[in-house]
Parts: structure tokens; C-alpha cells; sequence
């Protein structure tokens, strides 16, 4: 099987104040998968600071909107690109509600302050539309994702699509930290986090492209292959 594996992920124009705040906060750069200075945290030691975010750290910041897979057999890495700018053109540019910082279940992430049927529709249609280039699961890899007690919807969005939480059961969100059992690390963690993005939540965010993301192998970091960007202009 081959050891690398593609997403398609909402990623921050380069530029943006957005971008520049998670990639100082996971210390890397997704555009390339090169590491930079990670920022410091009060009351956080610099070597513990890049434990909690060391999941986060390797997919890069960013938003899911088809989870990484492998490639299936017959499809090749320009056929996913050439379908994704198809996908692209049919799409339209959004824009999503201002985000905020929220822990989901125990890790810390920015999301939407309120659902969006836009949102949720553009993930939608890159899990479908791009799912023939999705090689299945191993057995291993779902009896993984079964140890996290799904319910009996998620179970069956594992079986379909690969991942528990997609569809219906899909929640944008941007990834931040690990699990963090601690309450007084979690709230050092918000507070240290509402600092740094003060400028950031509170502002709607207009997504006007995807990007197809690669993972070479499974301990190297995600990193950008190509923006897509969406609608026929």
C-alpha cells in the first residue's frame, strides 16, 4: 500500500492573519511541511508546549472537508488534482460565520461560532465527489477509529466514507491542541490562545479555494500541493 496520503483541506490564504496565527501556534508551515519558531506560552514549558500540539503539528492548520485517504488502485495523483479543479469550478465561494475558540470534547480548535448549511454542503460534495479516489480502510485502520465508542451513525459514515465524522456528523473545525485532560492546562491553553488571535475570532471568513494536500509518510507533516480555487472565475 502506498505510504502517502492525500486530503482536501480549507487552508488560510498564505498571508492572512489566520494563517500566520496557526503557524506559529503548531510551529509549521503546511504550505511547505517545514517547521518554524513555535510561539511560547505562559506557565507552558516549550517542550511540553510541542507535545500538546504534536497531533495537530503533523496535519498542519487547517480544516477538514474530506479527510485523508489513501489512493485507490487505477487512480493516480494528477487524475485527484484534474477532479478536483472539475469539482472546483461547480462549487461557489462562501463565506462561514466568525470563528471562535471552543474545546471540542478535550481538544482545543477554532470553529464557527454558528452551523453553516454552505459549509457543510461544500464538504459535503468533496467527500462524495472525490470518494472514488479513496482507497477503502484496512481492518486495522477501522478497528482504530472503533475505539472511540462511535454511535451507530458514525460507525456507518466509517463504513462508507472512511471516517466517522463526515456528512451529517461533520463539524469544521481547526485543530489546535492533543486531548488535554488537565483544567488548569486547558484554560492556560484558551487564554494564551484568545491572546494571540484576539484579531482573528469574531471576523466571518470568506473560503474562495480548496487545497489538495499530501502526507509522503505517515511521520512526515501534511503540506500543500496545489490551492484550488473555487467557482469559474
Amino acid at each position: 500500500m502506498p505510504a502517502e496520503r492525500y486530503a482536501v483541506y480549507y487552508v488560510p490564504p498564505r498571508d492572512s492573519a489566520l494563517a500566520k496565527f496557526g503557524q506559529e501556534w503548531l510551529g509549521i508551515d503546511i504550505e511547505t511541511g517545514a517547521s518554524v519558531k513555535q510561539l511560547e506560552i505562559n506557565s507552558i514549558s516549550s517542550s511540553q508546549f510541542k507535545a500538546i500540539t504534536s497531533t495537530p503539528r503533523l496535519y498542519g492548520f487547517h480544516g477538514t472537508l474530506k479527510p485523508p485517504f489513501s489512493l485507490a488502485k487505477n487512480t493516480s495523483p494528477e487524475g485527484l488534482l484534474v477532479a478536483t479543479h472539475i469539482l472546483a469550478r461547480s462549487l461557489s465561494k462562501i463565506e462561514i460565520p466568525p470563528l471562535e475558540l471552543a474545546f471540542i470534547g478535550k481538544f482545543l480548535a477554532l470553529s464557527p461560532e454558528t452551523s453553516s448549511m454552505q459549509l457543510e454542503k461544500l464538504a459535503s460534495n468533496c467527500v462524495r465527489a472525490l470518494e472514488g479516489f479513496r482507497q477503502r480502510r484496512s481492518e486495522q485502520e477501522l478497528a482504530e477509529y472503533r475505539q472511540g465508542k462511535l454511535t451507530v451513525h458514525q460507525e456507518q459514515m466509517l463504513e462508507n466514507w472512511g471516517y466517522p465524522y463526515v456528512l451529517e456528523e461533520f463539524r469544521f473545525h481547526m485543530t489546535l491542541t492533543e486531548k488535554t485532560e488537565s483544567d488548569a492546562e486547558r484554560a492556560i491553553l484558551m487564554k494564551s490562545a484568545q491572546e494571540k488571535c484576539r484579531d482573528i475570532i469574531g471576523q466571518p471568513i470568506k473560503i474562495t479555494e480548496i487545497a489538495v494536500c499530501r502526507q509522503n509518510t505517515p511521520h512526515e507533516p501534511m503540506h500543500v500541493v496545489e490551492r484550488v480555487r473555487l467557482g469559474q472565475n
